[in-house]
Parts: C-alpha cells; sequence; structure tokens
C-alpha cells in the first residue's frame, strides 16, 4: 500500500513537473530601419511555464523587420542578451568587427527573467547595402537612444504556427495575374 502510494505520488509530481504553458512575448513599433525607411518591427520570444518546474526559453529573442528577409537573433551570454555581429552578416559596416555586439537588451541579462511590460533595446550596427546585396536585409535603424517595446503575453496556441509572423509589407507592389 505504502509502495502505491508513493508511486501514484511521483508520477503526479513528474507529471505536473512536465506539463506546462508556452507563451509568446511580442511587442511592435514603428519607426526608421537602417536604410531610412518607416517600417513596422516586431520583437518576439517563447517561453514555457511549468507550475512545479523551471521555465525554459525556447532559443533566441528574435527581431523582424518589415519588408526585409533579415532576421535578428538576440542571444543570452554572459554579458547579456547580445545581438551578434555574425561572420555571413551581409552589410553590417565596418565599424564593427566580426563577433562584436550589434545590440543588446538593456534591462534584463536572462531571456527567462524577461516578462511582459517595457523592453528597452539598442541597435550598434548600421547596414551597408553592397554592390552585390540581393533584396532588403535591412533592420531597425542604428541610434543612441534605446527602442522602447511594450511587451504582452499571449498563448502560443493563439497564434497560427505557435509564433507572430514578420509584419506584412505595405509597399510591395501585388502580383498581377494574366
Amino acid at each position: 500500500m505504502r509502495y502505491k502510494k508513493f508511486s501514484l505520488m511521483f508520477l503526479l509530481i513528474v507529471f505536473l513537473a512536465g506539463c506546462g504553458t508556452t507563451y509568446v512575448y511580442y511587442g511592435t513599433i514603428e519607426d526608421e530601419n537602417s536604410v531610412g525607411e518607416e517600417r513596422t518591427h516586431l520583437i518576439y520570444w517563447k517561453k514555457t511555464e511549468r507550475p512545479l518546474w523551471y521555465d525554459e526559453c525556447d532559443g533566441s529573442i528574435r527581431l523582424l523587420t518589415e519588408c526585409s528577409y533579415e532576421t535578428i537573433l538576440f542571444d543570452e551570454t554572459v554579458d547579456g542578451i547580445i545581438f551578434r555581429c555574425p561572420p555571413n552578416h551581409i552589410g553590417v559596416t565596418d565599424t564593427v568587427e566580426i563577433g562584436e555586439p550589434c545590440g543588446e537588451i538593456l534591462n534584463m541579462k536572462k531571456i527567462s527573467e524577461l516578462t511582459e511590460g517595457k523592453l528597452l533595446l539598442k541597435i550598434y550596427c548600421t547596414y551597408d547595402y553592397g554592390d552585390f546585396t540581393v533584396g532588403d536585409h535591412s533592420y531597425l535603424k542604428a541610434q543612441d537612444e534605446a527602442y522602447e517595446f511594450d511587451i504582452i503575453r499571449k498563448k502560443s496556441s493563439e497564434f497560427k504556427g505557435g509564433a507572430p509572423l514578420r509584419p506584412e509589407c505595405k509597399d510591395s507592389l501585388p502580383i498581377v495575374n494574366d
């Protein structure tokens, strides 16, 4: 009898520890992109919250810009939540070396600590279109002041595919069918 109670209690704890709800934290702002065009910028991340266990974040924080192919990834490091200049990043000016910070989240050091409310983000790198650049790879414009996103939380099931989509490009030309 004692073994059954212990087994049942153990299974209940394991079950509850594994159960969680996945939320998407996101916010948008309207501001200039790195080539001076007014665009919508969306930032989001996912977090699974469990009642009897630790919360878990799903990878990087993503920054998506309207009409751009670029997805900026902010990763958690010992220095905070940072977007580093990747080696294959086309168009970043010579002011930043590969691997150096191009942006950071200012008001938290760990993704799991981020919640609803204000998120302060800083971008240091500027985008430089080269002669061989194909498509729009722009992102949020570098500036001295931090950008402020109002972050809200929704269950991931409220989004098709479990996450918000890139902001729709408002100035693209419609496809004409013959």
